[in-house]
C-alpha cells in the first residue's frame, strides 16, 4: 500500500475496508509512498505487476475506511497531541 507519509508511517500495519464491486477487508503494510497520494484516509492498493494487474488496478476507485494501527504514544505525536 502507497501512503502519504505525513499521516502514516512507513511500515505501519493498516486495516483497510473498501466496498464497491470488489469489496476488500484485510490488514496491509504501508510500504510506499505514491506521487498521486496526498492527505490522509488516501492510499494506493499494490495488485502486481503486468496487463492483468494494471487493468484491476486501474478500476478501483470505491470509497472506504482506512484505519492505522499505531503505539498510543506515535498515534498522539502525530495527532499534535
Amino acid at each position: 500500500m502507497a501512503v502519504d507519509p505525513e499521516f502514516v508511517p512507513l511500515g505501519a500495519p493498516v486495516w483497510l475496508e473498501k466496498g464497491g464491486e470488489e469489496p476488500i477487508r484485510r490488514l496491509m503494510i504501508a510500504q510506499d509512498t505514491g506521487s498521486a497520494v496526498k492527505g490522509a484516509q488516501r492510499a494506493d492498493i499494490f495488485f502486481g505487476t503486468g496487463d492483468e494487474a494494471g487493468e484491476v488496478a486501474g478500476r478501483v476507485r470505491d470509497g472506504g475506511r482506512l484505519v492505522v494501527l499505531l503505539p498510543i504514544e506515535m498515534a498522539l505525536e502525530l495527532a499534535g497531541g
